[in-house]
């Protein structure tokens, strides 16, 4: 059978609606690309107008770099100590001090009894015998000891577990000791972990007050750009009292000064990164030098390139809200005269 010709108008119509949706999507184009090209030369302006006054820009870049290199040195160096305690090969024991009353028969058993755990490496077992002879050689006992009726010392079961001493595993270490503490013929139960209590507790101090720190002078950041785009707003006044008789847009006036925050931003974290990278390559040697005495492979390590682009994402970001800030706030106070 033969197909019917579709009528004229509905021939029509589809054309139309046809040429509608492409001039839309023509349309579309259009505007977007010409607001990224606007975007493109407000940027570009607004950093020849950095090159204009050079030593005020820089001498603005300088105080933020110093600002955030401050924060950037400190977590360099805690990344070094964390470092450096990942790579030490230290087994930890406990050590389990018997009752008196305790056997040998008894403590041999129960030294098989906990080397059979999946979680405990191996237990050494000193005797009583083995102490006295231990503390016999130590300076200034031999006179104290040979007063003695009899041998005080208890019998010693030293565990090593299967755990190796880092902070992480330092919650599981306890545990075991405690474990170990409960059972029936162990009177006491020591784990010689305390120098990890006192890192651990040095390098949590160490984390809060860079977070303090950079916390602290992330707020000079902001009040560095801030302070600096008010001026800017203050020498083109006039200019902006002109747009806004215009019909311009607040948020065409704000364009502008916010890639000023913008590249404040940006170069300023640049410079805060080169300064660490080359702090960092002056001490290597040096460092490499205390390394080699204590014959360790540990590499200082500084910035990596995810760092650096963390780094220059925050300065960007941080100067962009303090230009937002103080642009927001002088664009209205310009309005209101």
């Amino acid at each position: 059978m033969s197909q019917k010709p579709e009528p004229r108008g509905a021939t029509r119509q589809s054309l139309s609606s046809s040429s509608s949706t492409t001039k839309t999507r023509l349309s579309t184009s259009f505007h977007f690309a010409s607001y990224l090209r606007d975007h493109q030369k407000t940027l570009l302006e607004s950093f020849i107008r950095l090159l204009h006054d050079p030593l005020a820009s820089m001498m603005t870049m300088m105080v933020i770099a110093i600002a955030l290199s401050l924060p950037g040195g400190l977590y360099v160096g805690l990344k070094n100590v964390h470092s450096i305690t990942n790579q030490w090969d230290k087994q930890s024991i406990i050590s389990l001090y018997l009752f008196a009353n305790v056997e040998d028969t008894k403590a041999l058993s129960l030294s098989h009894q906990l080397s059979s755990r999946s979680d405990i490496v191996n237990v050494m077992y000193v005797s009583k015998e083995e102490g006295m002879r231990y503390f016999e050689k130590s300076n200034g006992y031999e006179e104290i000891l040979s007063a003695l009726p009899e041998n005080p010392l208890p019998i010693v079961l030293q565990v090593i577990p299967s755990y190796e001493v880092t902070i992480e595993t330092l919650p599981n270490l306890e545990s075991l000791r405690d474990e170990l503490a409960g059972v029936q013929e162990v009177e006491y139960a020591e784990l010689d972990a305390q120098w990890l209590h006192r890192l651990a507790s040095l390098l949590s101090f160490g984390e809060r007050f860079v977070y303090a720190l950079s916390l602290l002078l992330i707020c000079a950041v902001l009040l560095i750009v801030g302070n600096t785009i008010r001026m800017a707003v203050e020498s083109r006044r006039d200019e902006v009292l002109v747009m806004k008789l215009v019909g311009a847009t607040d948020g065409f006036i704000r364009r502008p000064f916010l890639y000023m925050g913008f590249w404040f931003g940006i170069l300023g974290g640049i410079l805060a990164c080169t300064t660490i990278l080359l702090v960092s390559w002056w001490v290597s040697t040096p460092a490499e030098r205390i390394i080699a005495l204590y014959q360790s492979d540990f590499t200082l390590q500084s910035f990596n390139a995810d760092e650096v682009v963390l780094c220059l994402t925050m300065s960007a970001f941080v100067g962009v809200i303090g230009a937002w800030i103080a642009v927001n706030r002088h664009i209205s106070d310009i309005e209101l005269q």
